[in-house]
């Protein structure tokens, strides 16, 4: 059961079961706040998701399909925890990085299986051979 927490460690969460999927996501606001490389994302079923500790602050704004996407943060340090698209209903995008580990495969992180809005990948950073390439999600 991959368990991570926020950079200040007030919000904690942890997710059972097996990711419906993992990507690495070069969606601009991915890039924004992950950094040019994007952010490893895990999908997985709103039941499956636990937040064991801390408040998150939440925000929201459209995505390019025009529905709403859904931040929580910690309230604390501001570290994106887990997002809600309703493009993607019962679904938890879960931020990978945020698994409390120097290795995050040895904590249970799942390895990315595909990398999904390429169109906004800087060049600088090479595809992933082995993941399903994507331009859109």
């Amino acid at each position: 059961m991959p368990k991570g927490s926020c950079l200040c460690g007030e919000y904690t969460h942890e997710y059972t079961g097996d990711p419906l999927g993992v990507a690495i996501c070069h969606c601009i606001p991915c890039i924004q706040t992950a950094g040019p490389n994007g952010s490893v994302n895990s999908a997985i079923k709103s039941e499956n998701y636990i937040q064991t500790s801390g408040t998150a602050a939440k925000w929201t704004r459209k995505g390019e399909s025009g529905k709403n996407v859904t931040y929580e943060r910690c309230q604390n340090c501001g570290t994106i925890m887990i997002v809600h698209a309703e493009a993607a209903p019962g679904i938890v995008i879960f931020k990978t990085g945020t698994v409390a580990s120097e290795d995050p495969l040895a904590m249970g992180a799942p390895k990315p299986a595909q990398e999904i809005y390429n169109k906004n990948r800087p060049e600088c950073y090479p595809s992933i051979s082995y993941a399903e390439q994507k331009d859109a999600a």
